[in-house]
């Protein structure tokens, strides 16, 4: 049960988005709108390693290249392709320009997905356009930061942030000029700060070195004009095919809950109540079988915390809040990580099916409702 505990709690660290907005401050919108945003990407053909920490003590790497994508039906973009760490591997397109840098797709495990998310932008804030709505403030610039890799200089802090989120909390990701993201930093409502990621060491390979990291499943099929009908369209043919199911609602009379899903879906999956967060009454976990290929893969749990009456909203920073009552405060955690059976190529059809189970459960949070 520990790993699977470290798997969720690791796994979340993307969704701590938060912070109070009105205690930022940015810098200057003269110096920061004559900036080119652009250099603040890594160079195509860099390869990059990065130190990850966990809070015990322990640490992992996580190794990226940067690959160019010429597209013929749009603007080209730019692969990040990442193998190891806590995503285990994934990739991620960005189209980038002197006045932003927009995250546009995201592929991994259990996701194949469009996006539009500002990363970076020429200006002292802007929204992000996440699902957490959350807002990016350029805190500071010419910046000295030391790093495994070594000392960069112009170095550029970038504070993010939730606007209604009361309790503090924020992520401040550091960029050099040249290398991109050097470091991000966790921090919390009482002052705490703790450094989850460093730049190890970072270099421009060659073509040998730096391989197209597209990779079949995102390639696709080729049309005749040579355009892609991989992946992406068939995302897109998922989440309408989502869209179309009936829905189901689960009902937890345990704990005083409900939420709605595809019931093609929640028949597919098995509900226990477990407790692997010590620090909860339990944990209501939700997890795909598949016995006759000896496949289980948990894919979200609902955490029930107890409320002391003292706050309604979430504690801990690593779960997605969405709900209390008298009685309970309820979070959201998503499995990150396949396990080792799912990634056997014999499987991947039932990978693909866990990927649309996993966003099919991020949409079912929002119709969360507690009695």
């Amino acid at each position: 049960m520990k790993k699977l505990q470290m798997l969720f709690y690791f796994g979340l660290l993307t969704l701590i988005l938060y912070g109070c907005s009105s205690n930022i401050k940015s810098v200057g919108s003269k110096e920061i709108e004559s900036m080119d945003i652009s250099s603040y990407f890594p160079p195509i053909g860099m390869m990059r390693t990065y130190v990850q920490y966990g809070t015990n003590g322990q640490t992992m790497e996580a190794n990226d290249s940067v690959n160019l994508s010429i597209n013929s039906d749009g603007p080209d973009t730019v692969y990040i392709h990442e193998k190891g760490g806590l995503a285990i591997e994934s990739i991620k397109e960005f189209i980038v320009t002197d006045e932003e840098i927009r995250l546009v797709y995201v592929i991994n495990a259990l996701k194949n997905e469009e996006t539009s998310v500002v990363e970076l932008a020429n200006k002292p804030k802007w929204e992000k356009k996440d699902m957490d709505k959350s807002v990016s403030h350029i805190t500071a610039t010419g910046l000295t930061v030391v790093v495994p890799a070594g000392s960069y200089d112009n170095v550029i802090e970038v504070t993010t942030v939730i606007p209604d989120d009361k309790k503090g909390r924020r992520t401040v990701h550091y960029y050099a000029p040249n290398i991109g993201l050097i470091r991000t930093v966790f921090g919390f409502e009482d002052g705490d700060e703790f450094t989850f990621s460093e730049l190890k060491s970072a270099k421009t390979g060659n073509k040998e070195e730096v391989n197209n990291v597209i990779g079949e499943e995102e390639k696709g099929s080729k049309s005749e004009n040579g355009n892609s009908t991989g992946s992406k369209q068939k995302k897109k043919d998922d989440k309408a095919s989502s869209v179309e199911s009936v829905q189901e609602i689960y009902s937890n009379k345990q704990y005083g809950f409900s939420f709605k899903m595809p019931a093609d879906i929640l028949k597919r999956l098995t509900v226990d109540t477990g407790s692997w967060d010590s620090d909860a009454v339990a944990t209501v976990d939700f997890t795909f079988t598949e016995s006759s290929r000896s496949v289980e893969q948990l894919v979200f749990s609902i955490i029930v915390f107890a409320n002391e009456g003292n706050d309604d909203t979430l504690e801990h920073p690593f779960y997605k809040y969405i709900g209390s009552n008298d009685s309970y405060i309820f979070a959201y955690a998503m499995s990150s990580e396949p396990n080792e059976v799912m990634l056997r190529k014999e499987n991947e059809d039932l990978l693909h099916e866990v990927r649309l189970m996993v966003e099919s459960s991020e949409q079912a949070m929002e119709t969360f409702e507690v009695n």
